[in-house]
């Protein structure tokens, strides 16, 4: 009897996607285990090459992975970039490479992760973004209605409901 109830525990855990053995880098999605070490696909876009991260991350998170793949989060340049990575992102709210994290806690000026210029380009801001000066990650969010505008939001927090993932997936963008 004992043995038929594990039995059947282990198949309802993996119905629902729990993984067994996370400690050996395995992300829980559902009904699969996805190994962290997998190569995203690359998508070829002017001079780089960009990835969408289906990985939960936070945007320090996201960084590390994305700099361990040979790049860094997203900067965007150009209207066509941003739309571009709309595009890519899917139905999914996406962390960008831009933050204010170099100085924390002030109205402060946002950089890119990857070192490059803030350009000229205008920004596109959803309405009443960005909000607070404590909030200093910038993401893509999922709305219906949304053609690329970005959110500002807490770095290390999961996002209001209305979007998801929760924490968001992540854009990487490397040199071709």
């Amino acid at each position: 009897m004992k043995l038929i109830f594990v039995f059947v525990v282990a198949i309802i855990l993996f119905a629902v996607g729990e993984c067994l053995d996370e400690d050996k880098c395995w992300t829980c999605q559902p009904a699969e285990c996805m190994n962290k070490n997998d190569e995203p696909d690359w998508v070829e876009f002017g001079n780089n090459l960009y990835a969408l991260l289906e990985e939960q991350v936070f945007q320090e998170e996201g960084e590390k992975r994305c700099v361990e793949l040979g790049g860094h989060l997203a900067s965007i340049h150009s209207k066509e970039e941003n739309d571009f990575v709309h595009k890519l992102r899917g139905n999914n709210s996406v962390w960008i490479g831009q933050n204010k994290i170099a100085n924390p806690g002030v109205d402060g000026t946002y950089t890119w992760t990857d070192g490059s210029p803030v350009d000229d380009f205008t920004v596109p801001w959803n309405q009443r973004q960005p909000k607070e000066k404590y909030t200093n990650c910038v993401f893509m969010a999922n709305n219906v209605d949304s053609n690329g505008e970005w959110n500002d939001y807490f770095c290390d927090q999961n996002l209001p409901i209305a979007y998801s993932p929760s924490p968001p997936f992540a854009i990487c963008k490397k040199p071709k």
